[in-house]
């Protein structure tokens, strides 16, 4: 039996029109501070950093990001409730969450991350992510600035990534042009 390329053609429009792996996944944030309310939907992608043992999920539009970081207790599993605990200190509760926001406001440029919450992931690595989650956010700007920040994320993929927390390659030293006025080295000469 012949099958035909306009049947065939036809099937993997169908199929990719279905597939779950779809890189297009969105996170959809909302915040209150004391001044401004804000929401914001963002392109997302999600990486798991395999010698870490957590997957960075990141969005981010303009001046606006959003990092939620999972540290789950298995990279096959990655669906659960992940509690929301402050960055900064060495992780030692799995699972658990960290979360930050950048965003500017009116006036001024403002980075938030959270000290409690919950974020709670559905799905797999191989169909793709979803979720959903709060938190408390506070910031340096005193104790008047805590806010609530609600958050949802779908058709996430995930790629791994040995090199999640290699440190940047060194830029070799830059040489002064040549009309700059500054000493260049010539060969030979000491």
């Amino acid at each position: 039996m012949k099958t035909s390329l306009a049947a065939l053609t036809a099937a993997a429009v169908v199929l990719a029109g279905c597939n779950p792996l779809d890189p297009s996944g969105t996170l959809q944030a909302r915040w209150v501070t004391a001044g401004d309310t804000a929401e914001v939907t963002m392109p997302v992608t999600a990486t798991w950093c395999v010698g870490a043992g957590r997957l960075d999920i990141r969005a981010a539009a303009g001046d606006t990001g959003l990092g939620l970081t999972l540290f789950a207790t298995d990279s096959a599993a990655l669906a659960g409730r992940y509690p929301v605990i402050e960055p900064g200190s060495r992780v030692t509760v799995r699972p658990s969450a960290v979360v930050a926001l950048r965003w500017m406001s009116k006036v001024v440029l403002q980075g938030w991350w959270g000290d409690s919450g919950l974020a709670a992931v559905a799905g797999g690595r191989v169909r793709g992510l979803s979720g959903s989650g709060e938190a408390w956010l506070t910031s340096g700007l005193g104790p008047d600035s805590v806010t609530a920040l609600t958050f949802g994320f779908r058709g996430v993929r995930v790629r791994n990534d040995t090199l999640c927390d290699a440190p940047p390659v060194p830029l070799p030293p830059k040489e002064a042009p040549p009309d700059s006025g500054e000493a260049v080295p010539v060969a030979g000469v000491h």
